[in-house]
């Protein structure tokens, strides 16, 4: 909303912006040839826009001399910047081709910030062993009880590993009851660790934080299930978060898989999901994915089927055997043609070993589970919380291996699945318990100062130094500050700056979100 972003020094395809009329009578006019160009206009009566500015953020000491620092521009014309205690940000103007004049008065600056809440989560890992690193840990909270700071999707939620959230975690919504939204009673997102939680009671913290409630997945270290989504996988960022992941997404089966067939008498069709179908019960179909190293915990989101036999599996080697299914390794199938019964079975160059199987009132759609760390340890949950456990190791020692999913030669029929990931195996196959503090969102504010610099960012002149901005609390806030100026001089290639720096823990500056007066200003009230 607020024309093109620009690096300084030099400034080119500056556009000519307007500003709202309401409050100002006279624009300054910003052109490609001649960058700025100031107009005084009657001190009595007009008001004037000194400059519409560039939001750039830096790194490097905080400090009252803005050329310490090295500016980058964002990558877009809209977003946020965390201002952390000990940080400093920059608003830059742009660059005045010329040398000007600007006459003492009242400055005017207007933005948006917010100060970030958070709520402190202990994991604590009560197993025998350490937790692999990295790991994927699952948090499951009540987003009705957090209702105020949570956006109507949850898009603003992050997982950090500090409380000033500098640190991202990625992470992956995966249901929520009864929708994903902030009435939900229960909603469950997995975080990858990127340090392992030690045996015996080790502990480690990381932060939920709250962004602004106009910020949404950014499809990077926040995103969703592709189910979840209006439009199916528009936020997933499940392939950052898993060791192993696919959502099927478009029509043609990523080169993740192999696919194995006998013959043309069984398909794979992708559009947003995959369809497995077989059209005799001499047919059959599976796709599986290079091998992973292990421990891993295969699962796929079985979302429906018609009179087959679907099946998930883990294995070693990329062969059929003679019952139709991956080997050396596990599976979980379900059978309708057998009474409506599930079997988790070993899988052997020879086919199944023996089988345990149990008998279901329904296909268990959702997501389907099989874990195999070492000899008997394996074992499968179904999309209805069914689980089954073998004691038949017949297919020996562990050793890497990958997922498949499929289906076998016992039924006609075909069966859709939306995803299939690995992700790392728990200590016992119990994940870390996971404890939540409350919501820590206290009023901060910015120091806010402005400068005149040459065209290196050096200090000319302080219009402004270190004044503490309004409160700012939880929400994004509209926030005005008014500058007691002095005349300055701004040189040939000179900038006006604005820099802020944090006051507490940690605030947040907004760009580019739709409001009409975002960064409307820099402007000086001429009296």
């Amino acid at each position: 909303m607020f024309g093109d972003l620009h690096s300084k020094p030099g400034v080119p395809n500056l556009r000519l912006l307007l500003l709202a009329a309401v409050f100002l009578s006279v624009v300054i006019g910003i052109s490609a040839a001649t960058a700025v160009t100031v107009t005084k206009p009657n001190y009595q009566t007009k008001y004037g826009t000194l400059t519409y500015v560039d939001f750039e953020t830096v790194s490097g000491p905080s400090s009252t001399t803005p050329g310490t620092n090295t500016a980058q521009v964002p990558s877009g014309s809209s977003g946020s910047y965390r201002v952390v205690k000990g940080s400093t940000g920059y608003l830059w103007s742009p660059q005045f081709a010329s040398a000007a004049t600007i006459s003492a008065g009242k400055w005017v600056f207007d933005f948006w910030a917010s100060t970030i809440s958070y709520v402190a989560i202990t994991l604590t890992n009560n197993q025998g062993a350490a937790t692999s690193n990295p790991f994927q840990e699952k948090i499951t909270w009540n987003p009705s009880t957090y209702a105020s700071n949570e956006a109507s999707n949850l898009g603003n939620i992050r997982f950090c590993l500090d409380n000033a959230c500098v640190t991202q975690l990625d992470a992956w919504l995966e249901s929520c009851t009864p929708s994903c939204s902030t009435g939900a009673t229960s909603a469950s997102a997995w975080v990858k660790l990127t340090s392992s939680i030690a045996a015996s009671g080790g502990t480690l913290t990381i932060y939920m934080a709250f962004l602004s409630l106009s910020t949404s997945f950014d499809n990077n270290f926040w995103g969703e299930a592709p189910n979840l989504s209006g439009s199916y996988g528009t936020n997933d960022n499940g392939a950052n978060v898993f060791t192993f992941y696919d959502n099927f997404a478009g029509t043609t089966l990523s080169a993740k898989w192999t696919k194995v067939t006998s013959g043309a008498g069984g398909t794979v069709t992708v559009n947003n999901g995959a369809t497995f179908a077989v059209a005799a019960t001499t047919d059959w179909v599976f796709i599986y994915s290079a091998t992973q190293s292990q421990p891993r915990v295969a699962e796929s989101y079985m979302v429906s089927v018609s009179g087959d036999n679907p099946m998930l599996g883990e294995e070693t080697s990329a062969l059929v055997n003679g019952y139709h299914a991956m080997y050396n390794g596990y599976s979980l199938d379900w059978y309708s043609g057998a009474g409506q019964q599930e079997e988790f079975c070993p899988e052997t160059a020879a086919g199944a070993g023996t089988c345990t199987r149990q008998a279901v009132a329904a296909f268990p759609a959702g997501i389907w589970s099989l874990r195999w760390a070492a000899a008997g340890t394996e074992g499968s949950t179904d999309g209805a919380g069914n689980s089954l456990t073998s004691a038949d190791n017949s297919v020996g020692a562990i050793a890497n291996y990958g997922i498949y999913v499929g289906v076998s030669d016992v039924a006609i029929g075909s069966n859709v699945v939306n995803w299939a990931r690995m992700r790392a195996y728990p200590p016992s196959n119990v994940l870390p318990s996971a404890s939540f503090g409350g919501v820590t969102s206290t009023a901060n504010t910015l120091s806010v100062s402005i400068f005149v610099t040459d065209s290196l960012g050096a200090v000319q002149s302080t219009v402004a130094s270190a004044v503490a901005s309004p409160s700012l609390g939880a929400a994004e806030t509209q926030l005005s500050m008014t500058f007691a100026g002095i005349l300055v001089s701004v040189p040939a290639n000179g900038y006006i700056e604005v820099s802020f720096a944090a006051a507490s823990a940690t605030d947040s500056v907004y760009w580019g979100l739709g409001q009409q007066t975002n960064f409307q200003v820099p402007f000086r009230v001429l009296t």
